[in-house]
């Protein structure tokens, strides 16, 4: 008999963005949010770029995102739309204060006045250039330990 594996470590590999333009999405994930390109290139006449989020630890589960550019009539109307009005991606940050501090001087729009001081982090919530809520969240790493602590128990 075939056991399955010991740990299991499913993972949300790649989330499309639809643009109007992909330098518009780069120069917000890329230029802003600093996210790493991992691939930019042309596939069967559309370009494909492919960024993962800065300082990503690679043995761990990752997510990338996907810049699109609108092609359809049904990808316009999804252009800075994709989650209503509901927030659609969150960003966590080990370096907040200097990725706060990037988002007021590169002119980003923000939507909260001042960051919101939860009880163990700090978070805003941003608009990306297409229109989409992204929230900038601080993660500190001890609170990471206190969550990985809080869901392995005693018996780690």
């Amino acid at each position: 008999m075939v056991s399955g594996p010991l740990i299991r470590s499913d993972t949300l590999s790649i989330i499309t963005i639809m643009c109007n333009r992909v330098a518009e999405a780069t120069a917000f994930y890329v230029g802003v949010l600093e996210f790493k390109i991992k691939c930019d290139e042309e596939v069967n006449g559309h370009r494909l770029v492919v960024a993962t989020p800065p300082n990503l630890v690679e043995f761990t589960p990752q997510s990338s995102l996907r810049f699109k550019a609108a092609a359809t009539e049904r990808d316009r109307r999804a252009v800075g739309n994709q989650a209503g009005d509901g927030v659609f991606l969150q960003v966590e940050s080990d370096d907040w204060e200097t990725l706060y501090e990037r988002l007021k001087t590169m002119d980003v729009r923000i939507l909260d006045r001042e960051p919101r001081q939860e009880k163990m982090f700090r978070a805003v919530t941003v608009l990306d250039p297409m229109g989409n809520k992204v929230n900038i969240v601080e993660r500190k790493t001890t609170t990471l330990g206190y969550v990985f602590m809080k869901d392995c128990g005693d018996g780690f």
